[in-house]
């Protein structure tokens, strides 16, 4: 059984964390050997989609920045599984700490934002 609320926020998990663009972030990996390092027995994440299928939520809107590119407000959605827990995270698509834009949207960035929302979540 995972271990209460309290006692894993008390852990120390500072040889965990990774540092990129001076930001300071846990990998989702890191996460997923902590989780099972303090007692959960079932742990997944998996991609929520939209009415048409896809793992990407937009906005309707779309906006345009002084050059010219376009972009809407993109993000993603997980669902996540912790034992007999279940809930969702939600996590916009950025480009460091920029929004991404229509002309850098790739299937990596998505990947990156749904293993920050399954981390964001998790800490939530």
């Amino acid at each position: 059984m995972l271990k209460s609320w309290n006692e894993m926020r008390s852990l120390d998990i500072s040889k965990y964390v990774k540092q990129r663009d001076k930001a300071y972030y846990l990998p989702w990996a890191s996460c997923l050997k902590l989780l099972y390092e303090n007692g959960a027995e079932k742990v997944s994440f998996r991609p929520l989609t939209n009415e048409a299928g896809s793992s990407l939520f937009m906005s309707e809107q779309v906006f345009t920045d002084k050059s010219g590119n376009t972009n809407r407000c993109y993000e993603v959605r997980v669902k996540i599984v912790i034992d007999d827990l279940e809930f969702e995270a939600q996590f916009p698509l950025m480009n460091g700490s920029n929004p991404v834009k229509d002309n850098s949207l790739t299937q990596q960035r998505l990947w990156n934002a749904q293993t920050r929302a399954f981390v964001k979540g998790v800490a939530m």
